[in-house]
C-alpha cells in the first residue's frame, strides 16, 4: 500500500476516536392514552330553616348631645334587658354607635341638635318563641330587619348526605359519558376530584323603618322561617381509555 494512503487511513481512524459520543436524547414527556374530560355535577338539599338574626335599632334626637347619648344608652340597655329575658339562651350584640350633628334649616353650619344611634341584633334558634321575643324588645327598640337560615349545625348535619348525593350525581355522569364514547367501564380513569363550597345563608330582609314607642304594648309580628336550599358542586377530571 502506497505510503499516503496509510496515512490517509490513519487520520481518518483518528478523527472517528477523537469524535464525541452522540448523547442520548432526552426522555420526553410521559404520554397518556385516551382522552381527559373535565365532568361537574351538584346536589341539592331543602332543609327547613332553624336560626333567626334580627336587627334592631334606637335614634334618639335630642338638642343637648350629652343628653341625647344618655337617653339611648338607658334605653337601649333596657331593651337588650329584655331580649336577655325573653331569649336568654340568644346571642345579643351591640354595634354601631353612632351621633350625628343637626344643622339648622336653610343652610350654615350651626349645629341646633343631635341624633344618636345605635344597633343591637340578636341570634337565636327558639323559633317559636320569636314573634313574643320581638314584640318585647319593641318597647323600646324599632326591628330593622329579621332573616332566617340554617345554624352551623344544621348545616353540619348536612354535609355527610350532600356529599353521598353530589358523588352519586357524579359517578353517574361519568357512566353515560363513558357509554356515549363506547368505552367500557374498566377503562374509566377518575384522575381528580373537588368539591365546591355549600351554598351560603340568604341575608336579613330589611323592614321598615318605625321607630319604637318607648312603654307601649306591641302586638306579636307572624314570621314564618322558610327553607333553605343546601347546594354542592363537585368537578372531577376523567380519563376514557380507549379498548
Amino acid at each position: 500500500m502506497p505510503i499516503r494512503l496509510v496515512r490517509a487511513a490513519a487520520l481518518g481512524a483518528a478523527l472517528i476516536l477523537a469524535a464525541p459520543a452522540r448523547a442520548q436524547a432526552p426522555a420526553g414527556p410521559a404520554r397518556f392514552e385516551g382522552t381527559l374530560v373535565t365532568i361537574s355535577a351538584a346536589a341539592e338539599i331543602e332543609a327547613s330553616n332553624d336560626e333567626a338574626l334580627a336587627s334592631f335599632y334606637l335614634e334618639v334626637q335630642d338638642a343637648d348631645l350629652a343628653r341625647a347619648q344618655s337617653q339611648l344608652n338607658q334605653r337601649v340597655a333596657d331593651g337588650v334587658a329584655t331580649l336577655k329575658r325573653a331569649d336568654p339562651g340568644a346571642q345579643i350584640e351591640t354595634a354601631g354607635y353612632g351621633s350625628y350633628p343637626i344643622y339648622a334649616a336653610g343652610g350654615g353650619r350651626k349645629i341646633v341638635g343631635w341624633r344618636v344611634r345605635q344597633g343591637v341584633s340578636l341570634r337565636t334558634t327558639e323559633l317559636a318563641s320569636l314573634p313574643r321575643t320581638v314584640a318585647a324588645a319593641q318597647q323600646q327598640l324599632a326591628l330593622g330587619g329579621i332573616g332566617f337560615r340554617l345554624s352551623r349545625a344544621a348545616r353540619d348535619r348536612l354535609d355527610a348526605e350532600l356529599i353521598a348525593r353530589a358523588y352519586a350525581n357524579l359517578s353517574a355522569r361519568i357512566a353515560a359519558a363513558a357509554q356515549a364514547m363506547g368505552v367500557p367501564p374498566a377503562r374509566v380513569r377518575i384522575e381528580e376530584v373537588h368539591f365546591g363550597a355549600r351554598g351560603d345563608a340568604p341575608p336579613i330582609v330589611p323592614m321598615a323603618r318605625a321607630m319604637a314607642m318607648g312603654g307601649e304594648a306591641v302586638a306579636e309580628p307572624s314570621f314564618d322561617a322558610g327553607l333553605s336550599t343546601q347546594r354542592l358542586d363537585v368537578t372531577a377530571k376523567v380519563r376514557f381509555l380507549q379498548p
